[in-house]
Order: structure tokens, then C-alpha cells, then sequence
């Protein structure tokens, strides 16, 4: 998946992509056409975050991908919803790493407007609903009603395509660099 995004030139991968300000973060989030959520349990890891990630990617996400260690499969399996797709990563007879796809990832359903429109930064909020004819003085209110804005005239469908294009455009993602 990842090699596929890396040769688009419309996709943005991102490493530990912030959710709801910072109190959860996406593995890596590969943005084109859609935003995908990719967690990683490796074999030292534990699930207990495993519910509240699940939780918080389902309000912004469009499809979401679980990589886990084989030893993690069962457990992972009752914590994470049908349209999570989960593959396994197995080590190779030759100490390289192997994926097996256990289940496909399907849409998400339940995307949350408002915590979508919390992926953007205030001035990226200000600039869209600027283009939306928002008068300054609108524009000064609070970033909480700044989103609430968004979400009141901006359907679902056209929200997701503003946010993703918005994020693709940033050219600093604090001190981290994209992926790609």
C-alpha cells in the first residue's frame, strides 16, 4: 500500500497524524482521494489503546488498516469493526517481514463532521470559510465556532474533500516532514 502511495503524486503519507488535537495519533495516514488510517501492533506492543484508537479513527477516517503480529490476531479481531481491514505481518523464513491480508478494509460510515473539520488549523479554517464569504469579523470568533461554521455549510462529502486537500497542502507539519 504504502509503495503504491509512494509513486501517486496526489497522495500525502503522514507519520503520526494528530486526531482531535493531539489526543490520538494515526500510525501513518496515507490522504488522496480518501484519508486512510494505518495502525501498527507489533509483537512487543499491547492492544489496551486499541479501543480508544478504533474510537477516535472512526470519526475522521475514511478506511482504516490494522497491521498486527500473529499474536495479536484474535484479540485484535473482536476489538476492531467490519470495515477495519487487518493484515497480519509474519517474519519470513529469510528474516524479511511478510503481510497477509486477513480482511479487506470497507468505507467508514460513521465519519464525524465536526472532529473532521478539526484536522485543520485556525488560519486553514479561516481561509475556507473566507472563500465561503465569511466576513472578518466572523472570522475572529473562537476556532470551536470556527469548525462549528464549516460543518453548517459545507455537506459531509464536500467537508472531506476541503479537509484533504487542505492537509495536502500544508507545506509544514510541525517538525515532522511528510513521509513522502
Amino acid at each position: 500500500m504504502l509503495a503504491h502511495a509512494q509513486a501517486c503524486p496526489d497522495t500525502l503519507v503522514i507519520d503520526e497524524l494528530g486526531l482531535d488535537h493531539g489526543s490520538c495519533r494515526i500510525d501513518i495516514a496515507v490522504i488522496n482521494g480518501h484519508i486512510r488510517g494505518v495502525e501498527i501492533k507489533a509483537e512487543a506492543d499491547t492492544l489496551e489503546r486499541l479501543p480508544r484508537q478504533v474510537a477516535a479513527y472512526g470519526e475522521v477516517v475514511d478506511k482504516a488498516l490494522l497491521i498486527v503480529d500473529s499474536k495479536h490476531l484474535a484479540s485484535a479481531m473482536t476489538i476492531v469493526p467490519d470495515w477495519w481491514g487487518i493484515m497480519v505481518a509474519e517474519r519470513g523464513a529469510t528474516q524479511g517481514v511478510r503481510f497477509r491480508r486477513v480482511r479487506p478494509e470497507r468505507a467508514n460510515k460513521g465519519i464525524e463532521p465536526l472532529i473532521l473539520a478539526r484536522l485543520l488549523w485556525r488560519p486553514e479554517a479561516q481561509a475556507i470559510l473566507r472563500s465561503l464569504g465569511v466576513s472578518e469579523r466572523e472570522l475572529r470568533a473562537p476556532r470551536a465556532t470556527l469548525y462549528k461554521m464549516l460543518v453548517d455549510r459545507l455537506p459531509l462529502r464536500r467537508l472531506s474533500q476541503t479537509v484533504r486537500e487542505t492537509l495536502k497542502a500544508r507545506t509544514s507539519w510541525r517538525d515532522r516532514p511528510p513521509l513522502l
